[in-house]
């Protein structure tokens, strides 16, 4: 057994990755400690012990207030790790970005021999170009481009959460030997896979997640306006939080979608699989920037894993991982082709049913399933006893499928 710590600025109860990784470990036999955000989700969740530390989470256009909340974080994350250090060494931390820094709140573990692991869960350069756009934009994402090989440089291993992402870190300087692909995944034990229901005569949507302009649902309001009247039954959920949602609540209003848009607050993820059970479609309208360009929206392989067809935007790495017949792919950013989209699988429920059935089976090449133990090694890897065990384990059974029959019944 081993006690690993996980660190993450994010509200651990919402955040399916990091909990995923966390109870997996705690469940195999490891100690697990989370320091996340959030005081009210600290105690014990499913064997993993996780400590809140009360302070909010900055969503908005200031970069000196997001500075200042990361440093807080980072500084009570210390204090707290070093005082659960106390009771008992740490083998392993796991620092899940953003930001990349985050990883210097594990840093004084190193002393104590604890290795560190870079969970890198989206790139920050590519976001913050996005966000704040112009030349300062573009001075911010090189400077970050050199803390996120500074960041990597400190961890003793770099995960990545797909193919293209790891490409992405190894072209910034980042040692492919030091990266490992551990892809988003879904909890199966949370996320079923499901019939695929008879599609009906109706178009409920849904789109869930952190609403921020790089997401798209100014187009997705748009397209809704553009089929107003055309399309009974017409309706869009969205499902989140995040520092755009004041203005596309605001654009919902000046398009007068009262009616056919509803807003709800985000939940916690066991509660997910309930909310989208009843809908027609899944929605993923991103833009096309460079940040989005690199994402694989978990979101997407819900929508996937439970059955639900999806219309999603046409952006590279998306395209990597699923052909044109598990989705209902349209132009990025393009509102006439998204209202077709939607209008055709409206006229079309068979279809829906078509690309609901191939997509979960492509999602299936990326479930939870099989990346458990590709995490798991990757873990394993800088910690050496697990280490060492393990590629023992590996030895004896390739000696052991190199003995025919009669040999092996010769050594029992």
């Amino acid at each position: 057994m081993s006690r690993i710590l996980i660190v993450a600025y994010t509200h651990y109860l919402r955040d399916g990755r990091v909990r995923r990784h966390a109870e997996a470990l705690a469940a195999r036999g490891d100690s697990v400690d989370v320091i996340s955000l959030d005081d009210a989700e600290s105690g014990v969740h499913r064997g993993v012990n996780v400590v809140g530390l009360k302070i909010a989470r900055y969503r908005g256009d200031s970069r000196s207030r997001y500075v200042r909340s990361y440093l807080e974080f980072f500084m009570r994350a210390i204090a707290t790790a070093l005082r659960l250090n106390s009771r008992g060494r740490y083998d392993a931390a796991i620092v899940c970005t953003m930001p990349d820094a985050a990883i210097l709140s594990a840093l004084p573990l190193r002393a104590f021999g604890a290795r560190l692991v870079l969970d890198v869960h989206d790139t920050m350069p590519e976001l913050y170009r996005d966000k704040f756009g112009g030349r300062r934009g573009a001075l911010g994402a090189r400077l970050l481009m050199l803390e996120e090989r500074f960041c990597a440089s400190l961890a003793d291993r770099v995960l990545a959460v797909h193919k293209p992402h790891a490409d992405r870190l190894a072209q910034a300087g980042i040692p492919e030997r030091k990266i490992r692909v551990v892809p988003n995944s879904p909890d199966p034990a949370i996320f079923q896979s499901s019939r695929v229901r008879a599609a009906e005569r109706e178009m409920s949507i849904v789109c869930h997640g952190t609403v921020t302009s790089r997401l798209g649902l100014d187009i997705a309001l748009q397209a809704i306006d553009l089929l107003r009247g055309r399309l009974a039954d017409l309706k869009l959920l969205i499902i989140g939080e995040g520092d755009h949602l004041a203005e596309v609540k605001a654009l919902s209003e000046r398009l007068k979608l009262d009616g056919l848009v509803t807003f709800k607050p985000p939940v916690p993820i066991e509660a997910l699989p309930s909310m989208l059970g009843e809908v027609s479609v899944g929605l993923v309208p991103n833009r096309a920037t460079e940040a989005t360009q690199l994402m694989l929206p978990v979101k997407l392989l819900e929508y996937m894993i439970l059955g639900i067809p999806v219309i999603c935007a046409r952006l590279r790495t998306i395209e990597y991982y699923f052909p044109g017949d598990a989705l209902q792919y349209f132009e990025a950013g393009n509102v006439g082709q998204l209202a077709a989209a939607i209008e055709l699988l409206y006229h079309h429920p068979e279809r829906r049913s078509a690309l609901a059935r191939r997509a979960r089976q492509a999602a299936r090449t990326l479930s939870w399933d099989h990346e458990r133990d590709v995490f798991f090694d990757a873990i394993d890897s800088v910690l050496p006893e697990r280490a060492r065990n393990r590629d023992l384990s590996k030895l004896a059974s390739s000696s052991l499928l190199r003995l025919d029959p009669e040999e092996i019944a010769r050594k029992n």
